[in-house]
């Protein structure tokens, strides 16, 4: 999947097709995790930061689920992509103006990003249309 690719539709959670879509837009669930092998991202060196961002890629690359998953050397793309990302909500700012090795992983509907080496190690989100739980099932 190419950014391109995204920018041509619209992620799941921007359509606003249910019955509350002329409320609320979207919402998202946020998890962070550090592993354990490595300092707090602010206390991380360089080395640290490229080492976690391999760790992480590698591991996400073994998921047979991810098949269909991106994931961009975020330090790596132009100002303009981090842009789009930013205001797509699959990156946070923070993560786009940081430096050092960074990355993310989304899937090709935006329902969920996997931001590597932002303000923590791995910071996992859901998006969803509206104020929809997976985790509960229902609309409220």
């Amino acid at each position: 999947m190419r950014l391109e690719e995204l920018a041509g539709k619209c992620g799941e959670w921007l359509r606003g097709s249910g019955p509350e879509s002329d409320i609320v837009v979207s919402s998202r669930i946020r998890l962070a995790r550090n592993l354990a092998d490595y300092p707090f991202i602010r206390k991380c060196t360089g080395l640290d930061r490229a080492a976690i961002e391999k760790t992480l890629r590698d591991k996400f690359a073994q998921i047979p689920g991810f098949r269909d998953i991106a994931y961009w050397d975020v330090n790596g793309l132009p100002d303009v992509d981090r842009q789009f990302l930013v205001e797509r909500q699959l990156i946070s700012r923070e993560h786009a103006d940081s430096d050092g090795a960074r990355g993310v992983v989304i899937d090709p509907n935006e329902q969920f990003s996997l931001m590597v080496n932002e303000e923590d190690h791995l910071r996992i989100q859901s998006l969803e249309p509206e104020w929809y739980s997976t985790i509960f099932g229902v609309y409220h």
